[in-house]
């Protein structure tokens, strides 16, 4: 599974072309703390997710999988 924190790296880096500094700022957050959380092994907390896409204009939607995970 890939984990919230690179796709975050992806979209912030790769798609939307700016910085985690930048993001940071926009968001109110510290862009140490901020590259912390979003590095491998990092756990961004749903606040901090939520303000992230909020800034970059994304948004979450859960889907079922095809296969029920028990």
């Amino acid at each position: 599974m890939v984990k919230i924190s690179k796709i975050l790296r992806e979209i912030i880096e790769e798609k939307e072309k700016t910085s985690i500094r930048r993001v940071a700022k926009a968001i109110g957050v510290d862009h140490g703390s901020l590259y912390r959380a979003l590095k491998d092994g990092g756990n961004p907390e749903g606040k901090t997710i939520e303000k992230i896409l909020n800034y970059l204009g994304y948004e979450i939607r859960v889907v079922r999988s095809k296969k029920k995970g028990k």
